[in-house]
């Protein structure tokens, strides 16, 4: 018995060993980045648009739909939902020559599988520095692959509505690739990484740092103080231009005082309210988020992490309302180092082959069931979400789309988040948010024509639904509609 336990032990080494030398080779190097790429865009693609169809997905992707069809038209793309133009918020230029792709294609699919495609194309220099810089082995390059096509933070990006800053994860890793040899393409990459968001130049100035300590400096500074200089010029002197003549998103740090040098005073007279802010329970669930899937492997090269770190900072301190899944666009910058970093960590933990490195195929067997283990718990796609069921939609999804086409396209609304992807496409849509106070004030009547009254949505109880509707009738709205617990009112001609 044992004897022929062994002998199978040695056939299956024999025939892994085999296939293994078939595949690393120079054809598996062309083959199994692409194939693997196009296998994870497919699924990725899949569950966001059937989250989308069943009005699962994230409102974000409504301001970019409005800000489409503004655009369209001729008009500045200001966002009621925002209240301010569209690239005041991130100065996301890249959102320019989308819109005009939008004018000929369903714009909801179209961003959603952009979205997917760009998160799942991460897996080809993911794989190219695995393969060139750490010379790594097939097993271990195809490990690291799987542990980000399992990141928590992928998948919940890609059911989080729309975020431009999804594209920037595969540029700023190709960025990294090509600074050693091809100019050109590194302008390229480094523009539309920045061009996705602002502060994603803080991003550039840390992948410069991370040149200079390979001792590549004429590069590294100059992406450093380039990215810096971009994110300085955008934040401070384009996006209040765009908006209300200041930064749009200093309000995430009153905390710490009003205007910039009043934030950064406050936060350098009190470090242990900044410590406090930054070594909170969700600042440690999010790093701990980052980390853990790939088993802490970047922690074995902290030098390609370090650089980072202001951007991350700055991330975990600023107090932002959670849109959805704790906010993914925000581990962007922070996933993409981590996955430059951990090939060279296996590397470091690797022995010298006769070509490549070798890695055990015990810790690449434990890298890959953590991120399997953090997917299942963590992910926006887990099996415990059932995902298997998403698409189909309830009675109350039927009746939100109802509500939706007994809409003029020239309506002003105010609707719940999932109505509002499906009438986003107009001049003026608001979100009936369940956290605020909307009783519909004499100047609130002037701006909306109707209102969406989704219990289910708001989470309100009877007696808060029988007030708001109260206000309703009193202002002269009546009754369209009303199916399952979705209510449609309309302002009456001339009230």
């Amino acid at each position: 018995m044992v004897t022929t336990v062994v002998s199978l032990r040695r056939r299956l080494d024999t025939w892994v060993l085999r296939w293994q030398a078939r595949m690393d080779s120079q054809a598996g190097d062309r083959i199994i980045p692409y194939v693997s790429a196009l296998a994870l865009g497919l699924v990725l693609s899949l569950l966001a648009l059937a989250r989308h169809r069943d009005l699962g997905i994230g409102p974000d992707l409504g301001h970019y739909l409005q800000a489409a069809h503004l655009m369209d038209r001729g008009f500045d793309p200001v966002v009621t939902d925002l209240g301010h133009h569209l690239f005041a918020d991130q100065a996301a230029w890249l959102f320019w020559p989308i819109a005009w792709l939008l004018r000929v294609t369903p714009p909801a699919g179209t961003l959603l599988v952009l979205q997917s495609v760009a998160l799942s194309v991460a897996l080809v220099p993911i794989w190219r520095i695995a393969r060139g810089p750490a010379n790594l082995r097939i097993g271990a390059a195809s490990a690291l692959m799987a542990a980000y096509a399992l990141h928590p933070s992928v998948h919940n990006l890609n059911l989080a509505g729309f975020h431009l800053e999804a594209m920037a994860i595969p540029a700023l890793m190709a960025a990294y690739l090509v600074s050693r040899s091809r100019r050109w393409w590194l302008i390229a990459l480094v523009l539309l990484v920045v061009s996705t968001r602002a502060d994603l130049g803080l991003a550039v100035a840390a992948l410069g740092l991370v040149l200079v300590g390979e001792d590549n400096r004429t590069r590294g500074w100059s992406l450093a103080i380039f990215g810096l200089m971009w994110f300085l010029v955008m934040s401070f002197v384009a996006q209040p231009l765009l908006g209300d003549g200041s930064y749009p998103h200093l309000g995430a740090f009153k905390d710490y005082g009003d205007g910039v040098l009043g934030i950064v005073f406050g936060m350098l007279s009190d470090p242990a309210g900044l410590l406090g802010d930054l070594f909170s329970r969700n600042s440690f669930d999010k790093v701990l988020l980052l980390l853990a899937p790939a088993l802490f492997l970047p922690l074995v090269r902290p030098r390609y992490l370090l650089p980072i770190l202001p951007l991350l900072v700055l991330y975990l301190v600023a107090d932002v309302a959670d849109a959805g899944f704790g906010n993914p666009q925000q581990d962007v910058a922070a996933l993409v180092f981590v996955f430059i970093a951990a090939p060279y960590a296996l590397m470091r933990i690797g022995t010298e082959g006769v070509s490549r490195i070798h890695v055990d195929r015990r810790v690449l067997t434990v890298l890959v069931l953590t991120a399997m283990v953090f997917f299942v718990r963590d992910a926006a796609s887990s099996p415990y979400e059932e995902p298997w069921d998403w698409g189909k939609r309830s009675p109350a999804d039927v009746a939100r789309v109802s509500t939706s086409v007994l809409l003029g396209d020239d309506a002003r609304v105010l609707v719940s988040p999932e109505v509002y992807l499906l009438v986003a496409d107009r001049h003026d849509a608001h979100i009936l948010w369940p956290d605020q106070d909307y009783m519909l004030e004499s100047e609130w009547v002037e701006r909306i024509d109707a209102v969406v009254v989704d219990a289910d949505s708001l989470g309100w109880i009877a007696t808060e639904v029988r007030m708001f509707e109260s206000r309703l009738i009193a202002l002269d709205y009546r009754k369209r509609f009303d199916r399952d617990g979705v209510r449609l009112w309309i302002r009456r001609p001339g009230a």
